[in-house]
């Protein structure tokens, strides 16, 4: 009897980068193929150096892709539909990050046998493939090249501005941020340390340009922000 598919998993592919690419009867059997992992928070996905085994899918949630370099370096913040992994997987590596939950997400991991036997069923796709990863090495340079660049003022905005792009809605009075991080989180992603990230968010919320909330963060003033991000 062919295994039930989670109905989750297959809208998600249908979304995804790469799936998406696939034919429905290929994303059907990729589906039956994947396997689910509900994830609390600080619960790691996998580790840099881990043999790459499945590509991941986030279902549900947010998950944080950190490297260890002298120090635990928060990289980027991956929501529902995107894919985690797919750098190991593009060239035949281990894990280049760890994968770690912020709050609560629910992932789907496919074999990357699996995928890979599709992917020659589908030479065309490898495009799509081939897209997603210059997209990822163009969003972790633009990471790196701001992390090296300006104060931590300016990082943070950054870091904020770059979570609203991708994940910021419209909502009464600015626009909700809804990812929620820890001030140490934060801290890893601007690069500085959880005393200064404090700080820097104190003063904004005095002077008015974000609120936090229980779930992320209400931006009031993203003008400022943007401002202080162009900045030198």
């Amino acid at each position: 009897m062919p295994r039930a598919v989670d109905p989750e998993v297959l809208a998600a592919f249908k979304a995804a980068p790469v799936f998406s690419a696939l034919p429905p009867t290929l994303q059907l059997e990729l589906a039956r193929r994947a396997r689910v992992v509900q994830l609390r928070a600080q619960d790691r996905l996998w580790r840099q150096g881990d043999k790459a085994e499945e590509l991941g899918v986030v279902l549900h949630g947010r998950v944080a892709v950190e490297r260890a370099h002298q120090r635990r370096v928060m990289v980027d913040v991956a929501g529902a539909n995107e894919l985690v992994g797919e750098v190991a997987f593009s060239l035949r590596a281990a894990y280049h990050f760890d994968v770690r939950c912020l709050r609560k997400a629910r992932v789907a991991l496919v074999p990357t046998k699996a995928l890979r036997a599709a992917l020659d069923q589908q030479p065309g796709v490898a495009v799509a493939l081939a897209f997603e990863l210059a997209q990822e090495v163009l969003r972790l340079t633009r990471r790196l090249e701001a992390l090296s660049a300006g104060g931590v003022k300016q990082r943070l905005a950054r870091v904020l501005l770059g979570l609203v792009e991708r994940f910021g809605t419209p909502f009464p009075g600015g626009t909700l941020l809804p990812v929620r991080l820890r001030r140490e989180d934060l801290a890893a992603l601007a690069a500085t340390t959880l005393e200064t990230a404090s700080r820097q968010i104190s003063q904004w919320k005095r002077e008015g340009v974000l609120v936090p909330q229980p779930f992320g963060f209400l931006i009031k003033d993203l003008a400022s922000l943007r401002q202080l991000g162009d900045e030198p």
